[in-house]
């Protein structure tokens, strides 16, 4: 994994994950803001940057994290915001308890467990956007209703990377689509803010899912809003509430 780090040395840390097979630097175009209040690390998963290893698995992009944030931050973070993809990466890590971290918000996590067929539907889908310079097959824009989205919401698929192996990307997609808590799975030393889509069906069932699961957390629902939409459409506002949230 790659990290970057912005913002004065002096303030309190966060640490922010992208989604699923996306670029680390579109994200950083988004939260660009929060460097003038946090110092903001974004961390690059393994398959999603140009010379990149392959993917490999949840487990060991947690472990390159914490090895990170030991040898850098002492193995402490004041916060986490990860989305998608990068919530549920997030969750995991802070379940481990090797990284102390204060406050956490997982934005349209996906710990429902899916499917094999699912996965390999999906790869076959980013396969051909791959090579179609990103553009979505029919029977994907077919599959946006299960996010909560439509046609109208493709400028989410920009913050793609499509530099990624096959091998990287089939790996990423079984990993996301397969995983299931463990049932000692507990998140006891954070506040964790769930926040998802009023439109996402997936997100809300794995919200339900997860929240007997932590010890501290508090649910927010955007209302009319898909997969990333918060984040993508009414970017200012969704700013402003991570700031108010990790006052």
């Amino acid at each position: 994994m790659q990290f970057h780090e912005y913002g004065y040395n002096g303030n309190k840390t966060l640490l922010v994950m992208h989604g699923m097979l996306c670029d680390w630097r579109k994200f950083r175009e988004i939260f660009m803001p929060l460097e003038q209040d946090f110092r903001v690390i974004y961390s690059a998963m393994d398959g999603c940057y140009d010379g990149a290893p392959d993917f490999r698995s949840f487990a060991d992009a947690c472990g390159e994290i914490e090895r990170y944030l030991i040898d850098k931050h002492k193995g402490r973070l004041d916060a986490v915001v990860g989305v998608s993809q990068g919530a549920t990466l997030m969750a995991i890590l802070l379940s481990r308890n090797n990284i102390a971290v204060d406050r956490a918000i997982l934005d349209g996590i996906y710990v429902a467990h899916q499917g094999k067929l699912c996965a390999f539907l999906a790869l076959q889908a980013f396969l051909k956007m791959q090579k179609n310079d990103g553009k979505p097959s029919k029977p994907f824009l077919k599959a946006l209703p299960l996010m909560g989205l439509d046609e109208s919401d493709l400028d989410e698929f920009k913050l793609m990377y499509w530099g990624g192996t096959r091998e990287s990307m089939k790996a990423n997609l079984i990993e996301n689509y397969t995983y299931r808590i463990p049932a000692d799975f507990r998140i006891d030393h954070t506040k964790v803010y769930l926040w998802c889509g009023s439109k996402e069906p997936y997100a809300k069932k794995s919200q339900a899912i997860l929240k007997g699961h932590i010890a501290n957390c508090e649910e927010r629902i955007f209302d009319g809003c898909g997969h990333g939409q918060k984040m993508i459409r009414e970017t200012a506002d969704y700013l402003r509430e991570i700031r108010k949230a990790l006052s």
